[in-house]
């Protein structure tokens, strides 16, 4: 500026204040050192990151050859993944922006004088401006009788108020080619770099889309792309500050049930304080070691939303930091790790979606005046609702299903040919079918590859979800109920009702199975209650764990007859779809979104429909492969279906709804 230098109110009171948030670690929480840059643009101090790298791919296999970064859970790929892991952090580049912050932060104490004294006059004179244009600093008087004639539309700093850090930002925001020492004023969008413009004509002629820094901040202004990533990065901090505050909440809401449960142990341990000693501390170990793991999780994931949360904020802050600094290169890069934490943040609901649930530690007194124990230590937990940002997230029933792959189930053990009348996900990803012919139920891992089996002593037909280490089968005339790890299938306990059983779903801690055309409430006990008598037979259950409303597919093929009908939790039921476009209904599931799946197991396909049987439509058909489907599980965004043509009836289908 000709007059005075800059508009003071546009100068930050202390620069060094306004990027702090920028220079601190987001693992140690203190001040970066040796900061490491990941490709997501999250720095971190290269100590920190290589323990975390180390901790991070502890436990796997040696081949892992990937980590996600702490702060928004990007797939991160070494430079060279061939290096000892404790060595991969030093593979990424120092941070040379935060480099400069810090040594702003920490002050300079060099004096810097006005160049046209010291060539003229041979005076040091302390200089009050800088002028981008000469590139030189003048004092107040040099500046007016000089600088001011012959650049009187010159954008000049004032560099009193900064104490010469004002200078430093400027000598940082003008960026230079470490190749060809030039000024980096482009920016190939094709490719997402920087350039000076020896780089871009040699390097990128051929690209499409090649802009000035400048110019490719005005189109994101334009577009208003930016500032809609701003508002969608408000909306989705201020979505995880509420789940912060709801994991606080239920962490408190479990410690008060250990101390209730605690309690309750203790007037037990009153009446047989003798003889029950040791008892006492077998049940308090396991209550203290579910409410270890139950507490461990909440705060894992209160500390990803937390920490996502606060990268969300910095970037907002840095982002209106370098507008207000006319930093187009900082702003291309911040909008960049603005997208980045977007996504981060949708991968975060859909886990949360999937894996967490409002948890209850209970003690279950078992006393009767005769036997003497204490009871048992019962995990409860309730599926959790999470709410979505409008415009980021993309509904269940809008999706399309791509196919993931193709998983072979029949072993080298198995006699016949699979018939998998059941199936399900659990949250680690590992999947759960059981073989009608082979008598089996068999476990299937991430890498697709069939890692147990389990031979039970009848026909397995309808799988359940209990919780998420916990699976039940409808087999012969009761329930199983099955211990699953990563690598083993575990009978845990039969429940006996004297009925053949084939749905079943899991419902506020009792089973709902189907036997022929009856619908039945079984306790863990064993108790029966029946709750619905239903036209036709039903080989498959499930519910909608928001209502708890069942819904019984029918496996009929009579015109104007019902295929699917539903059954609330007060035992009212209703017609929901009609033989028509589903026919000889098999199995059943829905999403996490209220939305039921149904398979039509002669009609060949796989259709997807509200709770009240409206807005129908089908996801897969014959042109699709689908040849008699028969067990459905939704889990999160992913469908495995089983079917029982001749050609097909060895393998499982998994898809992605996207």
């Amino acid at each position: 500026m000709a007059e005075g230098g800059p508009n003071q109110e546009s100068i930050p009171k202390d620069s060094n204040q306004s990027d702090s948030h920028l220079l601190e670690c987001p693992i140690c929480l203190e001040q970066l050192h040796q900061p490491r840059c990941l490709p997501c643009h999250h720095s971190l101090c290269q100590e920190c990151l290589s323990t975390y790298i180390t901790s991070e791919v502890s436990g796997k296999r040696d081949t892992a050859t990937t980590f996600t970064c702490p702060v928004c859970r990007t797939l991160t790929h070494p430079i060279d993944k061939t290096e000892d892991k404790d060595k991969w952090a030093e593979q990424f580049p120092v941070d040379k922006v935060v480099m400069e912050l810090i040594q702003m932060k920490s002050g300079s104490t060099e004096s810097h004088y006005c160049t046209y004294c010291e060539k003229t006059k041979d005076k040091k004179v302390l200089a009050q401006f800088w002028c981008k244009t000469t590139q030189c600093l003048f004092c107040e008087s040099c500046k007016l009788n000089h600088h001011d004639i012959i650049h009187p539309n010159c954008d000049g700093m004032d560099i009193r108020a900064s104490g010469g850090n004002l200078l430093l930002r400027s000598e940082t925001l003008t960026k230079k080619c470490d190749k060809h020492n030039e000024k980096m004023d482009y920016f190939c969008v094709d490719h997402k770099t920087f350039g000076c413009t020896k780089c871009i004509t040699v390097g990128h002629r051929k690209c499409n889309d090649v802009a000035t820094t400048e110019d490719y901040c005005s189109t994101l202004d334009r577009n208003s792309t930016l500032k809609e990533t701003t508002t969608y990065l408000q909306k989705a901090t201020d979505s995880l500050e509420s789940a912060v505050k709801n994991f606080q909440q239920y962490l408190q809401s479990i410690a008060d049930d250990k101390e209730s449960a605690l309690q309750s142990i203790d007037d037990m341990e009153e009446r047989f304080i003798q003889r029950m000693k040791e008892m006492k501390k077998e049940i308090t170990d396991d209550l203290i070691a579910k409410y270890k793991v139950e507490s461990d999780n909440l705060k894992a994931t209160s500390q990803k939303c937390e920490r996502l949360k606060i990268a969300m904020q910095n970037t907002m802050e840095s982002t209106a930091t370098a507008r207000q600094q006319n930093d187009h290169m900082g702003t291309i890069l911040l909008y960049q790790r603005g997208q980045t934490e977007l996504d981060a943040w949708k991968d975060l609901v859909k886990e949360m979606r999937m894996t967490s649930s409002i948890v209850s530690l209970k003690h279950e007194a078992e006393f009767d005046g005769t036997s003497l124990n204490f009871g048992k230590i019962v995990v409860q937990k309730q599926q959790r609702q999470f709410t979505d940002v409008p415009g980021l997230t993309k509904p269940l029933s809008e999706c399309e299903l791509k196919e993931v792959r193709k998983v072979n189930i029949k072993m080298k053990s198995d006699r016949s040919n699979c018939d998998a009348r059941g199936v399900v996900i659990t949250p680690d990803g590992s999947i759960v079918v059981g073989d009608y012919n082979n008598q089996k139920l068999k476990l299937i891992n991430t890498d697709g590859d069939v890692v147990d089996e389990l031979k039970v002593n009848g026909i397995p037909y309808d799988l359940c979800l209990v919780d998420n280490t916990t699976v039940a089968a409808a087999i012969g005339n009761g329930v199983h109920v099955v211990t699953v790890t990563s690598s083993k299938l575990t009978l845990s306990n039969v429940i006996n009702i004297g009925k053949t059983c084939y749905g079943i779903t899991y419902r506020n801690g009792e089973f709902i199975v189907s036997s022929g055309t009856e619908v039945y409430r079984v306790t863990k006990d064993g108790k029966t209650q029946m709750l619905q008598q239903c036209p036709n037979c039903i080989y498959a259950l499930s519910q909608d764990h928001r209502t708890g409303t069942l819904f019984l597919p029918y496996h009929i093929n009579n015109p104007g007859g019902t295929a699917v009908g539903s059954l609330s939790t007060d035992n009212l039921y209703k017609d929901v779809l009609n033989v028509g476009i589903v026919r000889y209904a098999y199995g059943v599931d829905v999403d996490m979104e209220s939305n039921v799946y149904v398979c039509g197991w002669e009609s060949n396909n796989v259709v997807q429909m509200s709770g009240d049987g409206t807005n129908v439509r089908e996801l897969l058909t014959a042109a699709d492969g689908i040849t008699k489907p028969l067990a459905i599980f939704v889990y999160g965004d992913k469908l495995v279906l089983t079917n029982q043509s001749r050609s097909d009836r060895n393998s499982i289908r998994l898809f992605q709804l996207i």
